[in-house]
């Protein structure tokens, strides 16, 4: 068998080899355009590529301008020679079916066979010759060599994932005439082995570098270890004194309500300011925030860099920021100057932040991590979020979609997982504007890192718990990341590592040094179980379970009491299904006693045990995915309620393993791969309501729930039972007020004799200004057992949709009512209908929603499209 894997990856190797030779006439040479004191100018456009053991010449040669370029391929950038392949059509697509299993594995193929040369030819215009240039990079994976005009401009090899390098071109530029870059990239230097293990051999964590991709129990390998210029590169200019990595801190003092008339804040700012000349340099920095202005002259010796603290600021009734359901996320921006001895400005930048303060404590009630903001406890409700894309497509849209969709599910905070990456500042620039609080791990992962003993690891627990081989680097990239989103009011806390500390120097050197010195304003853990969080010893069991639960399980199982992984099922609607894999493959779904489709296990299926059959054996792969969002609404449902059921009781908050995917895999996201939302989303977009109330399936009471800043005074919960056929049993409708931050249990929602099987309870609260909320759940007197719902009477319900179109803006009202007979559990999905392809993303106010007899419901649905109305 080994011997055929060989033949088919020297095959891959030939082939691919043979069309990158293609003749390509496609380089491009960009005009940049540089305007006085940009923050930056992107070259995110206009590269070339080609395997370096094609290329004869050395980078001094290469980039001196007289190179042809023809035959080269257009490279993306930001992106990785995987994507690079990808997009020329030279891989087929690792998203579908098992196709990654037909891309080269670098494992087997070398180094070399990653090893790329990216270029990318410009010329410049407007730009004042007198100023220094800057040619930056936020993110190259693993090694870089970077030459420009026949010049080699990284005096040392640029080294690490995570580091940003900046490099003054003043002196090497072109500024008439055709500029050639050119950085030969290189693969981590121990890629590992894809074995099926967790991180593979392990071998990835020797480098500063992500560890998921040699695979994961979500995730099948990334061929070439996300190789590449894999974030953004900028060109920017300052004067002969640079300001750099501004810190801006806000101190809210006391404990605050949202939009209340508010007491003073206190704004704090320093900044590193660098001599660039031989000379001794006078220069004033100052900071300007709505017309007020802050200033301090220096004295900066020849090429020498320090910190300077700038006078604090009283901001009079500032406007604070809040995490989601809380209160506004306001927003200020201030921008710093530093001028010279003649006053004239010779560089800036702005910064945008939020007045808000954050406090944490272990709850000595609970034993859970606890958080405040502005004095406020608040109650963690939040996901687990890798990344973006496997092989970091990453673009500020898709982060706006996805945190926005984090924000509308209710949630208030996202861990950003160890084994991927510190997000990007447009990751941050999102869960700032949408108020999602933001725990950051860094790059250590207890399998990876030495937690367990694993007999797939090469090395020992004890050899890999001093991984990265690196400390300096890994130490320097975690100073140049801090620098990096220390601004960002989401930013809450950062982690060590998921699941392990790292090593004992480092964990020390970061707890005592490095975050005290760069941000001593967010709280330390040294990794994701650490103690600090829940009640377990190093080693224990401090987060999870992960599959499928019983409902009653989210009320009656006591768990950590801060967990920062706990999920369940999470299988796709059928479209999404379609997508990854064929229909063959599709309708060949888990059965009972059966061994799962090989591509249902390729994409790192979760299965649902029995559950499926207690509503009916499937005939079909749609039918089984449209049972699977009735069990996937559930489950999250539940999660959320039974937590909130115990706040601050049994728990301070936990974080769902995981809200989304970075590939097509079939486990543990509320929107797939694609952007479709699914049950999952809606069910723990419902449990998670500020204002809510629930059914608690153990003690069968009313619950209402109230995570909200405010009292809630004169409610009303309305509490209705429906038999399937649309007849209703009971209705009861009781008055009741709640306090902030609390869970108040009510009555007991029992069903009326005559029940024999499935039946519905409907809830509602609301007060005499508006509706909070409607709840509904399927429930049955005979345990596990709903089956009859597929005997239900058919609705015949009226849709009526209304489209309104500005542009490629598009706002949707779709109102669906309900005659004799329950509508149940209706989705809307919206596709084009031409081609049958699914618009995403889309934004609807509901989903998944019953409609009970003569009842009407209204969803509002938002989407961008540049389909005509018709369509």
């Amino acid at each position: 068998m080994k011997k055929i894997c060989f033949i088919l990856l020297l095959f891959n190797y030939l082939f691919v080899n043979a069309l990158i030779c293609k003749e390509n006439d496609d380089s491009i040479i960009e005009k940049v355009v540089m305007p006085v004191n940009p923050e930056k100018v992107l070259l995110n456009h206009g590269w070339i590529a080609k395997q370096s053991g094609y290329i004869l010449q050395d980078g001094t040669q290469l980039s001196s301008g007289k190179q042809d370029f023809r035959g080269w391929l257009p490279a993306t950038v930001p992106g990785t020679v995987l994507t690079t392949l990808l997009n020329n059509g030279l891989v087929p697509s690792p998203y579908f079916g098992i196709n990654n299993e037909l891309i080269p594995d670098i494992f087997h193929v070398g180094k070399d066979f990653y090893t790329y040369w990216f270029v990318k030819q410009f010329t410049l215009s407007e730009m004042d010759k007198g100023k220094h240039l800057w040619l930056n990079f936020r993110g190259i994976n693993y090694k870089a060599e970077i030459f420009l005009n026949g010049k080699r401009i990284s005096t040392t090899t640029h080294e690490g994932m995570f580091i940003r390098r900046s490099y003054d071109i003043s002196s090497v530029v072109r500024y008439d005439g055709v500029n050639t870059l050119a950085v030969l990239v290189l693969p981590p230097d121990f890629p590992g082995e894809a074995n099926g293990g967790q991180a593979g051999d392990g071998q990835i964590a020797r480098n500063v570098t992500m560890h998921f991709t040699p695979g994961w129990d979500w995730i099948q390998p990334v061929r070439d270890r996300n190789t590449g210029i894999w974030d953004e590169v900028s060109l920017s200019t300052s004067g002969h004194i640079r300001l750099q990595h501004p810190q801006v801190i806000t101190k809210v003092s006391g404990t605050r309500i949202p939009g209340d008339k508010q007491a003073d804040a206190l704004l704090l700012v320093n900044t590193e300011v660098e001599n660039l000349t031989e000379k001794v340099q006078n220069a004033t920095i100052s900071y300007e925030l709505e017309g007020k202005t802050m200033s301090m002259k220096v004295t900066l010796n020849p090429y020498e860099t320090k910190t300077v603290v700038l006078p604090n600021m009283t901001l009079k009734n500032p406007r604070l920021w809040w995490p989601n359901g809380m209160g506004k996320q306001e927003l200020y921006q201030v921008e710093l100057r530093v001028t010279d001895g003649t006053s004239q400005v010779s560089d800036k930048q702005n910064v945008r932040f939020g007045i808000r303060e954050l406090a944490t404590e272990k709850d000595p009630a609970t034993g859970g991590r606890k958080f405040y903001v502005n004095g406020q406890k608040i109650f963690i409700r939040g996901g687990n979020y890798i990344a973006s894309d496997w092989m970091l497509q990453l673009t500020p849209e898709r982060y706006r979609t996805e945190v926005r969709f984090h924000a509308d599910m209710n949630l208030n905070m996202i861990r950003v997982w160890g084994g991927a990456l510190p997000e990007r500042p447009e990751f941050y620039n999102a869960c700032d504007e949408f108020g999602v609080l933001v725990f950051q791990d860094l790059s250590v992962t207890g399998d990876a890192n030495g937690a367990w003993n694993d007999a797939r690891k090469k090395d020992s627990r004890e050899r890999r718990h001093a991984y990265p081989d690196n400390h300096e680097l890994f130490i320097a990239s975690v100073i140049d990341q801090i620098k990096m989103l220390r601004n960002h009011p989401s930013l809450c806390i950062w982690c060590g590592g998921n699941e392990w500390p790292a090593s004992e120097d480092i964990d020390r050197a970061l707890k005592t040094d490095i975050m005290p010195r760069y941000d001593n304003t967010r709280h330390f853990a040294s990794y994701s179980t650490d103690t600090v969080f829940t009640r377990n010893t190093i080693g224990g069991v401090g987060d999870g379970p992960y599959g499928i639960q019983e409902i009653e399980w989210f009320f009656t199982f006591r768990s950590t009491p801060f967990n920062p992984e706990l999920g369940s099922v999470g299988v796709p609607e059928a479209a999404a299904m379609r997508a990854i894999m064929s229909e063959a493959d599709f309708n060949d779904f888990p059965k009972t006693g059966r061994q799962v489709n090989s591509v249902w296990q390729y994409h790192k299926y979760l299965p649902y045990g029995q559950h499926i059959e207690r509503y009916a054996v499937p005939q079909s792969g749609e039918e089984f995915c449209n049972i699977a969002q009735l069990l996937n609404y559930d489950q999250y449902r539940a999660l959320m309620e039974g937590w909130a059921s115990n706040m601050w009781t049994w728990y301070t908050g936990m974080l769902m393993w995981k809200t989304q995917n970075p590939w097509t895999a079939l486990r543990g996201h509320m929107y797939d791969y694609y952007l479709d939302v699914n049950a999952c989303y809606y069910g723990t977009r419902k449990g998670g309501e500020p204002v809510h109330v629930q059914y608690n399936s153990r003690t069968k009471q009313v619950e209402v729930v109230n995570t909200t800043l405010a009292n809630k005074e004169k409610l009303s919960v309305r509490v209705r039972m429906y038999q399937i056929d649309g007849k209703l049993l009971s209705d009861r409708i009781e008055s009741t007020s709640i306090q902030a931050n609390m869970v108040k249990s009510l009555f007991e929602a029992i069903p009326p004799s005559q029940v024999n099987g499935v039946y519905f309870l409907r809830l509602e609260l609301k007060d005499d200004r508006q509706m909070y909320t409607d709840n509904t759940y399927w429930l049955s007197v005979v345990p596990k057992d709903y089956t009859q719902l597929k005997t239900m009477p058919k609705a015949n319900a009226s849709v009526t949709i209304n489209l309104n179109k500005n542009g490629s803006d598009c706002n949707a009202i779709v109102n669906v009512k309900a005659k004799e007979q329950i509508d149940f559990f209706n989705r809307i999905s919206v596709f084009n209908k031409k081609t049958g392809e699914r618009i995403l993303p889309v934004y609807y106010s509901d989903n998944y929603f019953t409609v009970f007899p003569n009842e009407e419901k209204s969803v509002t649905l938002t989407f961008n499209s540049d389909l005509p109305k018709e369509d």
